[in-house]
């Protein structure tokens, strides 16, 4: 420890001019304050590799939702341009649909990737609650010691019993919420099976042909009667499997066709 030098003045008896020189130690405060500005809470390996695995899965299932999203509004916006202007043609719309569609091959592969990250994430989760599992019987049977020896009279460690009756409920705790992570988990793992099964329908956009089909329908009964719902979705899917284009747009090349004969009608 380093010393310090203090230069003592003499008392009114002593001799004038005369000091003393007294070497006392000198606490490292500076030191010891630098050293705890510097202490941070460390986690272990296992932990850093879990909640990096959970920050890539989030993220790539959010690369996912926000694909859909754009896809919706591309349906959305081609959709609507399709029915506001006459000029554009079954040809152009065909190419604009081959792009989206191709967005969609990417996209199976972005949810690919997210049920991968996922089935990582879940792993680790359950090697975490094996772990945890194992923990916490190991530290039941050692307060079920303490308890029948106890029971026979003969002296235990009480600080251990309190120790072990405190951790043996924050273990089940851990695994409870671990539990609940992994069914999250299973349940995102679930729709992104269900979104890369019907990819279409979790990407388009419906709205504006729902709209429009109901016009066609209403406007069929004055022709066709109670029959005009059946006959207007024949004529969709004729379209639709004639100039190969989904539903939606046969729908809106329907309705256009009809506001050519019926000009006077509101949308």
């Amino acid at each position: 420890m380093p010393k310090r030098v203090v230069i003592k003045e003499p008392s009114d008896e002593e001799e004038e001019g005369k000091k003393e020189l007294i070497i006392e130690p000198v606490e490292e405060t500076v030191k010891e304050e630098a050293k705890e500005a510097t202490v941070r809470p460390s986690i272990t390996e296992k932990e850093r590799i879990l909640e990096e695995a959970s920050v890539e899965a989030e993220a790539a299932y959010e690369t996912v939702m926000d694909k859909i999203d754009e896809l919706k509004i591309r349906e959305k916006v081609t959709q609507q341009r399709f029915m506001q202007h006459p000029d554009m043609t079954l040809s152009i719309l065909k190419k604009l649909i081959q792009k989206w569609d191709a967005l969609r091959e990417d996209l199976i592969k972005n949810i690919q990737e997210a049920l991968e990250k996922y089935g990582r994430l879940k792993s680790l989760l359950e090697e975490r609650f094996s772990s945890i599992e194992e923990e916490l019987y190991e530290n039941q049977v050692e307060l079920d010691v303490l308890h029948q020896r106890e029971e026979q009279g003969k002296p235990i460690s009480v600080s251990k019993k309190e120790e072990l009756e405190n951790l043996i409920p924050a273990l089940r705790e851990k695994m409870a919420e671990i539990d609940r992570k992994i069914k999250e988990i299973e349940k995102k793992m679930d729709e992104l099976r269900h979104i890369a099964d019907n990819i279409y329908d979790e990407t388009s956009y419906k709205e504006l042909s729902e709209k429009l089909l109901g016009q066609i329908i209403e406007v069929g009964y004055s022709r066709w009667g109670e029959e005009a719902d059946m006959r207007v979705r024949y004529l969709i899917g004729e379209i639709a499997q004639r100039e190969g284009i989904p539903r939606e747009y046969a729908t809106i090349y329907l309705w256009k066709q009809w506001r050519e004969k019926q000009p006077t009608s509101t949308e």
